[in-house]
């Protein structure tokens, strides 16, 4: 039986409206969505007029998308209408379901066709920024049958663990969330350890840490991405200090970072830089934008905890697993960090212990 049925549509749309973006009456709330999504994105545009808001339903038809790509429009595609920049403006909230649908497809392209499809995104950002726009990205659209078949998981089950995840509300997570942000911004010292052979020592250097519930605060709309959450979400992450790192990591969760899965990833650190790394599969996208992030790729970027009781083995959404740990290089100039490269690649691991100044933060999967 579908999971989009209009019931389950308007929960999902209730709890990400009302809870998460609190919509008021008289907003104008804008939903983007991709052909698949579209069941979910109705029951958007029935619960904003419940609430009294004024929803305005933006499709992209999949196919259209791709015939254009075809016949080289890129260009074409990442350059929005006039109508579409006013759409933005007007909006007071915008509710992203992620396409187009194929995303193999999409990686495939050469590098350049991707730029000019999404040359739009800074200003698109700068745009939101200005009009004060909230709104959130759905990952439920990414379970779709192409996106299923390329990363060998079941579509129905897929879409099945992303609702149940999208319907955790934010406030059952801020306990774990309030321990972790608390551990980072006190802490000097790291260390994650797992019998699989995971043993790496990092360093804190007293910078903010990033909390993520999939819910917009005052403080995230002080920043530039900060007005755009996910749902679901639940991590928290911090930018490491740049010349601290020594041992091994060994990851045991699938990574998904670029659009593909990469599994069984090994890192090696010495003297603060990235001495070797290696993946069981799926580890091409990794070594090609390390070959090209120049000064700083080496370098440990950052750490994030996940702390989403329902989230386990999900496409795209593995640092988002309850006690999960993920470590990263190369770039975190973006979030408070002192390394600029192009290149920021990660990592994830479950069910392994990290202590923060000797005492333990994670423990087997739970934030003690």
């Amino acid at each position: 039986m579908a999971l989009a049925t209009p019931e389950n549509a308007d929960r999902l749309a209730r709890q990400v409206l009302r809870r998460r973006l609190r919509v008021r009456p008289k907003e104008n709330v804008t939903i983007e969505t991709y052909p698949t999504a579209l069941p979910w994105a109705a029951g958007f545009v029935r619960e904003a007029r419940r609430i009294g808001a004024r929803p305005l339903l933006h499709f992209e038809d999949e196919q259209s998308y791709w015939s254009a790509v075809e016949e080289g429009r890129a260009v074409e595609v990442g350059t929005p209408s006039d109508a579409e920049w006013k759409a933005l403006e007007g909006s007071d909230v915008y509710i992203y379901f992620w396409g187009p649908e194929d995303q193999a497809r999409m990686r495939a392209l050469p590098e350049a066709v991707r730029e000019k499809l999404t040359a739009f995104n800074g200003r698109w950002y700068d745009t939101a920024r200005k009009a004060g726009v909230r709104g959130a990205r759905m990952a439920i659209a990414r379970a779709t049958t192409p996106n299923a078949q390329h990363w060998g998981v079941s579509r129905e089950k897929w879409e099945r663990d992303v609702f149940a995840a999208s319907m955790r509300g934010p406030r059952t997570m801020v306990s774990a969330a309030r321990k972790v942000q608390q551990a980072f911004e006190k802490g000097r010292s790291l260390r994650l350890r797992h019998p699989n052979g995971t043993d790496l020592r990092l360093a804190l250097a007293g910078r903010p840490v990033t909390v993520s519930l999939g819910e917009i605060t005052p403080a995230d709309l002080k920043t530039r991405f900060g007005r755009m959450t996910s749902v679901p979400e639940g991590t928290a992450y911090v930018a490491v200090e740049e010349d601290t790192a020594e041992g091994r990591f060994r990851a045991n969760r699938t990574s998904g970072q670029f659009g593909a899965p990469a599994v069984g990833g090994r890192l090696e650190f010495k003297d603060g830089r990235l001495t070797s790394f290696s993946f069981d599969r799926g580890g091409r996208p990794f070594a090609a934008g390390y070959r090209s992030g120049g000064a700083g790729r080496d370098r440990p970027s950052f750490i994030e905890v996940g702390f989403h009781p329902d989230v386990r083995g999900v496409p795209v959404l593995e640092e988002l697993e309850q006690g999960a740990v993920t470590v990263g290089v190369g770039g975190n100039s973006g979030f408070g960090g002192k390394t600029k490269s192009d290149f920021q690649g990660y990592v994830t691991i479950g069910g392994a212990e990290l202590s923060v100044d000797g005492r333990p933060l994670v423990r087997a999967g739970r934030i003690v």
